[in-house]
């Protein structure tokens, strides 16, 4: 029989994963939060944009993670794809800004993230080549 961890073993917190350590993944999750923050209390009507908005940060977490955990080429492929996912998230930030949508600062807000998680998106890609 397998030795499987202990449901305790699992539920335990332990050592942050490699790319929680991350500057640019705490600045993605905190992008995702607004993100779902608007999305939670925004009406009827924005169903698409919601969702689009969504799935681009999402996306820019997730492919930055999966970065990583790649090397060479493959790394800075899922680095791009999270930066223009990144750039997506803001676009759907202005469009849901021109619908009325957004709060006071938000606007800005989702914007500084975006401009520092691209820039962090950059660093990376250079720095693997």
């Amino acid at each position: 029989m397998a030795d499987f961890p202990s449901h305790a073993d699992v539920d335990s917190p332990g050592e942050p994963l490699p790319h929680e350590r991350l500057d640019a993944y705490q600045t993605a999750l905190s992008l995702d939060a607004l993100v779902v923050a608007v999305c939670r209390r925004a009406g009827r009507g924005h169903g698409w944009l919601l969702d689009q908005v969504q799935r681009a940060a999402g996306s820019a977490l997730l492919n930055l993670v999966e970065a990583n955990g790649r090397t060479g080429q493959d790394r800075v492929q899922h680095l791009r794809i999270a930066r223009g996912s990144a750039l997506e998230t803001d676009a759907g930030f202005a469009l849901m800004a021109n619908r009325g949508l957004l709060k006071a600062g938000e606007r800005n807000r989702a914007h500084g993230h975006v401009d520092k998680l691209t820039r962090m998106l950059t660093g990376l890609s250079r720095s693997t080549k």
